[in-house]
């Protein structure tokens, strides 16, 4: 895969709305990386297309100057002529294939590497980042945004580059035959530059806001379609609709804006250069009744000026194409330019696999800490179990361990290494997390076990399967292990999902096992089984378990109190029952719960 920067510093992007079209075009060459020679093969080709077109208005001024000069029309000037306009359309046949065949391969192949690096580093990035993002922000940068670039790189760039080919040999030719016809030609040109830089930024204003508009839109749309069990149920189908077509409205509003803030500008551009016509005309007449030029000029000036003028104006219709494709590249910054979570230059070894909190502190936002100074060992092949109220920080602990997320102060070592010094895959390989809100991916249970460990044979996940108490409901499946599930896993229940998930934990068969308690919400005909699989896990691992039912960590070897992000009672089920303190207020409160009827 081809090796993508960053697309501007983090600062630019903060300011990208008032980047230069040159500096658009700089970036987008930046970003082609070993695809820019079939990007400038593509825009070469267009203007050699363009050229191509040139051939037969030449073939034009050419007959009409002959019959102004009495020429006559034999069989070998109508061959002549018959031959140029054959090597024009030619021309242009061959070099728009060609512009077409390199300027989409590159687009395609550019667009696929960009997303993989986007995907690569989307997973580096700490979960603060993609917990403060809408998850529809994400998918339109990967999807719509990335379109946006392709139909730039396949058509834009190459647009602008043909509608060049004909103005420029135009003029160069007026300045040879004729310095006055050539400078009327393209003194319109020059004025119309700053009126189109003008529009041009304007839009590129609208522009980024109107992306983050639409993506917004997409945002709703997904959370709309995702909760529509639970928006039927409570019959919000109005209020769900109204959020969308809200979404939807600010994004057409914005659209409408656009148009009407280009209409004025645009018109001016158009004026601007549809005004050299009448320029080269005057200018052509009076040179040609002073007798400063030729018959073959005057009437080549008057044939070629509208050619001439006509590819600009295509330019206005490029250029809200080109500003929407900053505007995708200055969202896609925001992806690229976010740091990721640091890693060593020296990876280290850990020496075992105990775990240890030393005087951790750690915060989501500042001045709201979470955890504060959380000193705890956990040594290998225990089991600790983490307890407290909501909010207390429970299942934080465990998202440092996996560094989900790097503590703000203190460490959190594994085998007494910093897991801040270890590598990423080193740190994925030690630690296995079994989530009590189950995700299972689309496609087959096979492929959702074998996702544990990769190039796992069917005899492993089957055998997994079996650990997990799982291979029961699967063979009774039509399709057994190739049962597909759905996103989300939504063809199984919640018992069915969270066994798969324990297989896929089981086949990783990593020495520390981080553990969401995975019965908390789940069924008494599915908790025996699941408590079953759970000890195939577990056995011989460093276990970490947050605790919601508490009646499933008796035996843990050590308990561990939390009460507003400190550790504040430590110790084994008998002795913390004891000690009267928050955790046998948190038993008595559970055992009162439990013999709770609804009458």
């Amino acid at each position: 895969m081809t090796a993508v920067d960053p697309l501007v510093p983090a600062g630019e992007a903060a300011g990208a709305d008032i980047h230069s079209d040159l500096a658009s075009l700089r970036r987008v060459w930046r970003l082609a990386g070993s695809r820019r020679g079939r990007v400038a093969r593509g825009v070469a080709f267009r203007f050699l297309q363009s050229l191509s077109l040139g051939l037969a208005f030449g073939g034009v001024v050419w007959m009409l100057t002959g019959l102004a000069g009495g020429r006559a029309m034999d069989v070998r000037w109508a061959g002549e002529l018959t031959a140029l306009m054959a090597a024009s359309l030619a021309g242009q046949v061959l070099f728009g294939y060609l512009a077409a065949r390199d300027s989409w391969l590159a687009s395609f192949a550019l667009a696929g590497d960009l997303r993989l690096s986007i995907l690569d580093h989307l997973r580096r990035l700490p979960m603060g980042f993609h917990l403060s993002r809408h998850r529809g922000d994400t998918v339109t940068a990967l999807t719509s945004d990335m379109q946006m670039l392709e139909s730039f790189l396949s058509d834009a760039l190459g647009r602008i580059a043909q509608a060049f080919g004909l103005p420029v040999v135009a003029v160069a030719f007026f300045l040879v035959r004729d310095w006055a016809v050539g400078l009327a030609l393209l003194a319109p040109m020059a004025a119309a530059l700053p009126v189109f830089m003008w529009s041009s930024r304007r839009l590129a204003r609208l522009g980024i806001v109107r992306q983050d508009l639409q993506a917004a839109a997409g945002a709703r749309m997904i959370e709309f379609v995702q909760g529509i069990a639970t928006v039927r149920a409570f019959n919000r189908m109005a209020k769900g609709e109204e959020s969308f077509r809200a979404a939807v409205e600010a994004f057409r509003a914005l659209s409408i804006q656009m148009v009407a803030r280009l209409s004025m500008p645009m018109a001016l551009f158009g004026a601007t250069l549809m005004a050299g016509v009448p320029v080269v005309m005057l200018v052509t007449g009076l040179r040609y009744q002073a007798g400063s030029i030729d018959t073959a000029t005057c009437v080549a000036a008057l044939v070629l000026v509208f050619a001439a003028y006509a590819p600009l104006l295509g330019l206005a219709q490029v250029m809200e194409l080109v500003r929407m494709a900053d505007a995708s590249l200055t969202r896609m910054d925001r992806i690229l330019t976010a740091k990721p979570l640091p890693t060593p230059a020296v990876p280290a070894e850990p020496r075992g696999f105990a775990l240890r909190f030393e005087a951790v502190d750690f915060a989501y936002r500042a001045g709201q800490p979470m955890l504060s100074g959380v000193d705890f060992a956990a040594p290998e092949r225990t089991m600790t179990a983490i307890v407290g109220p909501s909010g207390s920080g429970k299942s934080t602990m465990l998202s440092l361990i996996a560094r989900f997320w790097d503590v703000g102060a203190g460490a959190v070592r594994i085998g007494g290494v910093d897991v801040r010094d270890l590598s990423e895959e080193r740190l994925a390989s030690l630690i296995t997390v079994v989530f009590q809100d189950v995700y299972l991916f689309a496609g087959t249970l096979f492929d959702n076990i074998a996702f544990g460990r990769a190039g796992a044979s069917r005899a492993d996940v089957e055998a997994a399967a079996h650990a997990a108490q799982a291979h029961d409901f699967i063979a009774a499946l039509p399709d057994g292990y190739d049962t597909r599930v759905g996103e989300g896993g939504a063809t199984l229940s919640g018992g069915e999902r969270q066994r798969v998930s324990i297989a896929r934990a089981i086949l990783k068969d990593a020495p520390i096992v981080l553990l969401d308690e995975a019965t908390a919400a789940i069924d008494p005909s599915n908790e025996l089984a699941i408590q079953k699989a759970l000890a195939s896990l577990v056995a011989d691992k460093t276990l970490v378990v947050v605790a919601h039912r508490l009646s499933t960590i008796r035996a843990a070897d050590q308990i561990l109190v939390l009460d507003g992000g400190r550790i504040v009672e430590r110790g084994g089920h008998t002795d913390l029952l004891a000690d009267n303190g928050l955790y046998r207020r948190l038993w008595d409160g559970r055992s009162r719960a439990a013999g709770w009827r609804i009458r």
